[in-house]
């Protein structure tokens, strides 16, 4: 009984001596103060690749315009739906099928889909841009997929199929487009992501 009761204290001196050390240890050492707490820690190893994964997914306008640059220098052709050749539309709805948008295959009823976006300033990579035809009749008759927008200037620049040329980059600036400019719309959502300054349009090589 003695033997058990000499036992008994000792580890309660034991027990005082680790309180009274850590009594003394400063609280910066503490894992949980602000200072030094990571609330990375807090995630098992599992959950934080998955974070990790997430957090370095490609935006999705980023997804698009990947996709799209693959078919630059492709022709034009009338009524083309891909892969070989496109017409504006075509282009357009192609790409976009390869994310799972449906999209119909006329670029006025593309313009009824997704949500307008009145004011250039506001674009965002990956909107669909919408231009009247050659006739100047006020009916929506040419698409394109912005690449770039100036959010200061509301300049963008736009990849699309155009007639002459096939898949090529165009701006917004060239008196061609900007005279015919009808408005966007948006499919992919609002993002947080900053927008780019548009570069700045190479000059032509006097031949």
């Amino acid at each position: 009984m003695f033997r058990y009761n000499r036992i008994l204290v000792l580890i309660g001196l034991l027990c005082l001596y680790q309180g009274v050390v850590l009594a003394q240890t400063p609280i910066t050492n503490y894992p949980w103060n602000k200072r030094t707490w990571d609330k990375r820690d807090m995630i098992i190893p599992p959950l934080r690749a998955q974070i990790d994964s997430i957090s370095n997914t490609p935006d999705s306008a980023d997804l698009i315009i990947e996709e799209a640059k693959k078919h630059l220098g492709k022709p034009y052709q009338f009524g083309g739906k891909g892969p070989k050749a496109f017409d504006c539309a075509g282009f357009a709805r192609y790409v976009y099928m390869k994310f799972g948008f449906s999209l119909p295959g006329g670029s006025a009823s593309q313009y009824s889909k997704g949500r307008k976006i009145k004011d250039p300033k506001k674009l965002q990579r990956g909107d669909l841009v919408f231009w009247q035809g050659r006739e100047h009749n006020g009916r929506v008759g040419h698409t394109g997929i912005v690449t770039e927008a100036d959010p200061a200037t509301g300049r963008f620049r736009f990849i699309h199929a155009a007639t002459h040329s096939g898949v090529i980059f165009s701006y917004s600036t060239e008196p061609y487009y900007a005279s015919r400019y009808v408005g966007a719309t948006r499919l992919l959502g609002d993002r947080s992501k900053p927008e780019e300054e548009i570069p700045a349009k190479p000059r032509r090589k006097k031949r």
